[in-house]
């Protein structure tokens, strides 16, 4: 299954892709941390894997099959980072607990190793106003 183009602009500018999960995960790829995106060690910079954390958390919640709403935004995230993420880089989110507006999910990310990057926790709210979303065609 080929990756579709990101309605994300922020993650098509650094270059990160969704792809398939099984069922209930999302998985979000960023198949080369260009230099750009780098820190001093060199690493991926912290922004960058809690940029990916966040998506995937977040894409996890809207994708609940009764979520009211396609967009879930975040209310608050906390980020633990255990190893220097290098090379090409997994996200995977899913929701820990889902309530009629808000929606607990927790995340991983992986390298292409499998060895463990970071992790996040983070607490999404239901969007029920108009959106950007809105107005793309599929």
């Amino acid at each position: 299954m080929q990756p579709q183009l990101d309605r994300n602009a922020f993650l098509r500018l650094i270059g990160a892709v969704q792809v398939p999960a099984p069922p209930g995960k999302v998985h979000v790829r960023l198949p080369h941390v260009r230099e750009e995106l780098l820190n001093q060690l060199p690493a991926a910079h912290g922004g960058v894997i809690m940029t990916l954390l966040d998506s995937v958390m977040s894409r996890a919640a809207a994708q609940l099959p009764d979520a009211p709403s396609q967009t879930a935004v975040t209310v608050e995230m906390s980020s633990r980072f255990h190893r220097p993420g290098r090379g090409p880089l997994l996200a995977e989110g899913w929701v820990v607990h889902a309530s009629r507006s808000l929606c607990s999910c927790a995340a991983q990310m992986v390298d292409e190793e499998g060895t463990l990057v970071a992790t996040a926790t983070g607490t999404f709210k239901y969007w029920l106003a108009k959106t950007t979303l809105d107005d793309a065609t599929p």
